[in-house]
């Protein structure tokens, strides 16, 4: 069973239902909208695979909803493709111009229409796995440093100029190594992974965690004060402690840094954290040799 959803937008009754119907009996899901507003208040609260989307509607047409859903999803994100009776040249220069991915004349037979939603899931499918690929660390399933970087980045321009509010957690696991020379490398890459999966149990949806390296990580948690992103570090560290691999714990150390600090760059910010997690670890030192 097909599990794609597929955006219909045409202010056509006819069209709809023709299309929807052609789709559904292909096992894609499809959710009919009669107007570009309703398209565009739709794609905010889901998300779907693909849009086909008429040119000719009242108040906003074609052109003006690919252009606005283009300014949230890249081309590689979401599809779009035309489905309408204006085939001159200058409306598929105006439409692709907007973000479109293609065209299909609505006289066009059914098969042609299947045909073009299929290769452009297939090829959204594709890029989204490669693009997954290139942004995953390999051993543990969360995010590489490398989209760590770029996306503290990104966090950082729009706090500055937009107000958005963010935190970072930057933590340090405690007792890697000595697993590691104990049960061997196995051991150790078994807990880095015990350690992301119950993290990213405890962690929002739109929070999101990076192996920066080694035995370091990244949590940029959006629209969370500092007070919150404390909670959230304390809450990660009580369920780290419950991971156990043979008969070693593992801990770790912490800082934090949020975006309203006034930071002149995203460096200053990440070293910000850095150095406090640093100061963490050697008060978790400085107490462990008390205990001794």
């Amino acid at each position: 069973m097909v599990e794609e959803k597929i955006l219909i937008v045409d202010d056509s009754v006819e069209v709809l239902e023709k299309t929807q119907n052609l789709l559904s009996q292909v096992g894609y899901s499809v959710i009919p909208c009669h107007s570009g507003e309703d398209a565009l208040e739709f794609l905010d609260r889901e998300r779907v695979d693909l849009v086909l989307l008429d040119i000719n509607m009242p108040s906003l047409n074609g052109f003006e909803v690919c252009l606005r859903i283009r300014q949230k999803f890249a081309l590689d994100d979401l599809p779009i493709i035309f489905l309408t009776s204006r085939e001159d040249s200058d409306s598929v220069t105006k439409g692709f111009h907007a973000g479109a991915s293609d065209f299909v004349s609505k006289s066009a037979i059914s098969d042609i229409l299947l045909a073009r939603v299929n290769v452009h899931i297939r090829l959204s499918r594709t890029l989204s796995f490669l693009r997954d690929i290139s942004l995953t660390d390999d051993l543990t399933g969360c995010y590489n440093r490398r989209h760590g970087m770029y996306s503290l980045r990104e966090w950082f321009a729009r706090s500055k100029r937009y107000g958005t509010q963010f935190s970072m957690i930057y933590f340090d696991l405690n007792g890697l190594k000595v697993i590691n020379d104990k049960y061997g490398h196995q051991a150790g890459d078994l807990l880095l992974r015990s350690v992301v999966n119950a993290c990213k149990k405890l962690l929002r949806e739109s929070d999101m965690l990076f192996r920066m390296g080694g035995d370091e990580f990244m949590v940029l948690c959006p629209d969370t004060d500092k007070r919150g992103a404390f909670i959230c570090a304390e809450r990660m560290l009580e369920v780290v402690k419950a991971v156990t691999i043979v008969d070693c714990t593992v801990s770790f150390a912490f800082g934090i840094a949020h975006s309203s600090e006034d930071y002149k760059d995203m460096d200053e910010m990440l070293h910000s954290a850095d150095s406090s997690m640093y100061e963490c670890k050697k008060k978790m030192h400085a107490a462990a040799k008390e205990k001794k």
